[in-house]
């Protein structure tokens, strides 16, 4: 009787024990499930966060030239590793141009006094006269081919005001704007031009010469167009 007595008692403290381990297995494997869904969660916050943040810095920084975001009244200066700024002349255009397959929206347009740090000094040889500090008119564009087909196409063929010229190889922000435009494809960015001769307190507008948009054979589909911009 004794010896069935402790077996019981044995089987008894010997089920309790299991139960007991699995209850916190289960709460260890839920506290687990737990750490690793909020791990997750923080892990996938972070990469859309740096993704937004690199979309972001691939519009609104160049290497080239510093951040004028912050530059809205005349007279503003902005500084950073790339150099130091002064807003000259703003203008508030921002409009669509259709030119054929293309639509070209031009925007923020401004005219600003650089000196550039020591370490682009150099790169600035071959765009102005005295490559120390120079003048320059930055413009931002989205180009859009609306077609089925690839076009080519420059936003900026000639860049013009009162008594100056630029082509589109004075562009020194160097986006990548010019060129072929797979079907639907859409690119944003922004161009820079050196002004040697223009006195930009003074300049009160300038005007924008696109190309042709030309076909896979460089045969031209539709003229270009020029546009006004006031400032």
């Amino acid at each position: 009787m004794n010896y069935v007595l402790v077996t019981l008692l044995s089987a008894s403290l010997f089920l309790g024990g299991c139960a007991a381990n699995n209850e916190k297995q289960n709460a260890g494997s839920q506290d687990e499930s737990s750490t690793k869904t909020a791990e997750q969660s923080e892990t996938n916050q972070n990469t859309e966060a740096a993704k937004k943040e690199s979309t972001d810095n691939s519009i609104m920084d160049s290497p080239q030239a510093p951040d004028d975001t912050s530059l809205t009244e005349v007279g503003q200066t902005f500084e950073d590793q790339d150099g130091s700024i002064t807003l000259k002349a703003i203008s508030n255009y921002d409009e669509t141009t259709t030119i054929g397959d293309i639509e070209l929206t031009v925007s923020d347009v401004k005219a600003m006094n650089y000196s550039p740090s020591p370490d682009l000094v150099d790169f600035f040889h071959g765009y102005s006269d005295n490559e120390t500090q120079f003048n320059y008119v930055k413009l931002r564009v989205t180009v859009k081919n609306t077609s089925d087909q690839a076009v080519n196409f420059a936003p900026v063929s000639v860049l013009e005001t009162s008594n100056e010229k630029k082509g589109f190889e004075d562009d020194f922000y160097l986006e990548n704007l010019y060129g072929d435009y797979a079907p639907g494809e859409e690119k944003t960015g922004q161009l820079g031009f050196v002004l040697n001769k223009t006195d930009v307190e003074k300049l009160e507008s300038i005007t924008v010469h696109t190309s042709d948009v030309f076909d896979e054979k460089k045969e031209s589909l539709t003229k270009g167009k020029s546009i006004s911009i006031p400032f």
